[in-house]
């Protein structure tokens, strides 16, 4: 459990200093090919970055609210208790932007 916690943090920052990386070049002078370039990259590196990391954090942020749990995978300690809030409150950042994707979905298909 603290390997897959660990291994979410660490996607999380490294998808956040791409999607930085990759923005700061662009400004209003920019060529439409080199923005398309960095919508292609920031469509498939990126975001399936967060996806990953998503996948990794939701469930095992929420399995490590049993006790029992915690105990059985030595996840205890100050360090460790901050990696777990920590990505409980990405974890909660991922639910709200697919709850919002889901919602604009809904809406613009009803209203279509």
């Amino acid at each position: 459990m603290r390997s897959i916690q660990f291994l979410g943090l660490l996607t999380s920052i490294v998808s956040f200093l791409c999607l930085f990386w990759a923005l700061a070049p662009l400004s209003p002078d920019s060529s439409a090919s080199v923005e398309g370039a960095i919508g292609l990259f920031l469509m498939f590196g990126v975001a399936s970055l967060f996806g990953f990391s998503a996948l990794l954090l939701i469930p095992s942020s929420i399995a490590l609210f049993n006790a029992k749990l915690r105990a059985n995978t030595y996840f205890y300690g100050k360090f460790w208790y901050s990696v777990w809030g920590i990505n409980s409150l990405i974890s909660v950042g991922y639910v709200f932007v697919i709850l919002y994707i889901g919602y604009i979905y809904l809406t613009l298909k009803v209203s279509n």
